[in-house]
This record gives structure tokens, C-alpha cells and sequence, in this order.
């Protein structure tokens, strides 16, 4: 079920262990931004918040470290004890200041990792790899070279949540010096990544890293982007093999291929804007085409090139708020990226 033109629906929040933390989309606790007449009112989002949209809240839902105690965390060493996958129990690791390194971080189930205003890394690829339960929110990631793997790899894991966080590196070292910036492959399932900010890169996000993994990824791979600002990146906004892709609510702005729909890949693309976006959306560089179904898009003057698929609203299975595009300009940008304050006790932190 859909609903269309107004602002997204409450959601419980369940409790934590230890101190009282709490994050808001603006320096108060609650705030509303009217868009033509439409009030859009940002919920509070407390460190124990589950996933609340997408393929994420299906499959038993996303709770990541919910149910656990709070680590705050200001270096690599800390970072990487804390959410060591040998340890599967639920953990909620805040990430204070920005970490620095070169190398990858490999995540374990039952984590929620969420940063505090201007918190997250430099040079660090994380990946979450054969795990499942897992939210990453409010992080910058930056500069990750392809050597230590992507921004954010999630490879053969199940239920993971990405929101309000940024994504980039940048345009002058050519296509191949970073790899991408949100990865997900080998059969990983029920993803979502939502309200997220990727720009300045060339290779931005691939769903399914091979047309020769059929086999696996099949039945698999079911992602959704919501409420996404995708700026100056080259192309794979996102890249889509095999699976089954949810993109909507989300601001292209000067790309050269924005959404790639390939080997037997489905996609609903609703209520989105491409601007200075050569190829909206396309299907090619595969052995085999993909599919989307295309509804209220404002395409810039570009085209969609994809064949048609047979993939409706009424074929997800979740409830979602759509803004019509028209609203997306108004609305997308100033919400994208790691900009959720933090409260402690109810107090919130300008940010």
C-alpha cells in the first residue's frame, strides 16, 4: 500500500540500555518543513530505532543493536572491537569524530552503528560480509580506495539499513582508484538505503556483481533506495543485476547514467527527479536486459530506455510514502546525508 503527497507514518521507538540518546533531522526535537502546502513532518529517531521503510522492515525487520548496550567509539581500534562479527550479540557502537585510516572494517551481526554530528571515516572501508541485523546511520564516508574495498560492501548479508548518511570521494583520479560507494552483493537480501547523500564519484552503487552469478542472486537482492540525493557521480545510481530494486523519492543531479536495470533485473522507479542526467534510466553492458516500470518521474529531457516490467506498487510489500515529483527538488536535498543532531536526555545538539 501506498500513500501518495503526504508525510511518512509514526513509528514506536523501543528502549535502550544505558544513557538517553536521541536523534532529530534538525536542531530541535521536532521539526515540519511545508512544501507547497504539504506539512512532511521528521520523526525523532532514537539509537535503538529499527528499520522503518523498505525491504529492510521485511524478512522479521531490521533491529541491528536495538536490543543492546551503547559503546561510544573514537578511534580504529575501539571501531573495530566494537563491532568484531565474532561477537554476534546486539551492540549499539556511536561513532564520535571522524576515523581515519587505510584499511577495511568487517561488521558483525546485531550492530546498529550511528555517528554523532560530523562523526565518521576517512579512508576505512566497511563491510558487513555473511552477516545479518545490521543499521548504519549518520556517517560520512569519505575517500576509501579501492584497495580497502567500497565506502560501504554488504556481501551475502540479510537485513541491513543504511540512512542519513553521506557517501564520496572524488573525480580526479580516474574511474578505478576508488571502487564503490554502497555495494551490494552475492545474494544479500532485504537492504534498504535510505535518505543518503552519494556525490563526487564515478562508480556509486551496484546491486548483483556479476552477470555470471545468476545462480545465487537470483530470488535475491531485493533493495530499496528512498529519499536519496545522488550528485556529480558518473553512473550506477544504482546498477542493478538479477534483483529486484525499489528507487523512489530521490534527486538525480548531473550524471551520465543515473539507473541501470540489466540481467533480468526488475525495478519500480517512482516519483523521482533527473536533472543534467544524461541516461535516466537504461539498460546495458550486460549479456541480457533488465526491466523497470517507470510512474511519475521528471526526467529533465532525458528518456527512459529500459524495457517495460511487470513490477507495480501493488507487487511491494510494504507501505510507502511517495511525494510526487514535483515536491522532490523541495524536499530530497535538504534532507539527505548524515544530518540527524543527537540529543542527550532530550536536549538536542545544534547541528
Amino acid at each position: 500500500m501506498i500513500s501518495r503527497y503526504c508525510s511518512t507514518r509514526n513509528t514506536k521507538a523501543g528502549g535502550t540500555k544505558g544513557l538517553a540518546f536521541v536523534a532529530v533531522a534538525s536542531p530541535t526535537e521536532t521539526w515540519r518543513r511545508a512544501v507547497k502546502g504539504i506539512t512532511l513532518a521528521a520523526k525523532q529517531a532514537i539509537f535503538s530505532e529499527v528499520a522503518t521503510l523498505g525491504y529492510a522492515t521485511q524478512n522479521g525487520g531490521t533491529s541491528g543493536g536495538s536490543a543492546g548496550n551503547i559503546t561510544t567509539v573514537t578511534t580504529l581500534a575501539q571501531f573495530t572491537a566494537a563491532v568484531d562479527p565474532k561477537n554476534t550479540a546486539p551492540a549499539i557502537v556511536v561513532v564520535s569524530g571522524v576515523i581515519t585510516g587505510n584499511v577495511r572494517v568487517n561488521i558483525g551481526s546485531n550492530k546498529t552503528i550511528i555517528g554523532l554530528p560530523g562523526a565518521g571515516f576517512n579512508g576505512v572501508g566497511l563491510q558487513i560480509r555473511n552477516q545479518n541485523n545490521v543499521i548504519v546511520r549518520n556517517i560520512v564516508s569519505s575517500f576509501v580506495k579501492a584497495a580497502n574495498g567500497d565506502g560501504l560492501t554488504i556481501q551475502a548479508s540479510t537485513n541491513v539499513w543504511v540512512d542519513h548518511c553521506e557517501f564520496y570521494s572524488d573525480l580526479a583520479n580516474g574511474k578505478d582508484y576508488y571502487d564503490g560507494l554502497i555495494d551490494v552483493t552475492h545474494a544479500s537480501d532485504f537492504i534498504t538505503i535510505s535518505h543518503t547523500y552519494f556525490h563526487d564519484h564515478f562508480k556509486t552503487s551496484l546491486v548483483g556483481h556479476s552477470d555470471s552469478n545468476g545462480a545465487s542472486d537470483t530470488g535475491h537482492l531485493r533493495v530499496t533506495y528512498a529519499n536519496n540525493y545522488w550528485k556529480n557521480c558518473g553512473s550506477r545510481g544504482p546498477s542493478l543485476r538479477f534483483g529486484t530494486g525499489h528507487i523512489y523519492n530521490s534527486f538525480y543531479e548531473s550524471m551520465h547514467s543515473a539507473i541501470n536495470t540489466r540481467m533480468g533485473a526488475k525495478v519500480l522507479v517512482e516519483s523521482n527527479v533527473f536533472k543534467n542526467v544524461t541516461n535516466p534510466i537504461q539498460s546495458v553492458d550486460s549479456t541480457q536486459v533488465g526491466y523497470a516500470m517507470a510512474v511519475d518521474n521528471d526526467y529533465g529531457g532525458g528518456v527512459d530506455g529500459a524495457p517495460a516490467a511487470n513490477v507495480t506498487d501493488a507487487s511491494i510489500p510494504y507501505n510507502y510514502t511517495l511525494l510526487g515529483s514535483s515536491h522532490v527538488i523541495a524536499t530530497v536535498p535538504s534532507q539527505a546525508g548524515a544530518n540527524l543532531a543527537v540529543a542527550f536526555n532530550g536536549t538536542a545538539v545544534p547541528h
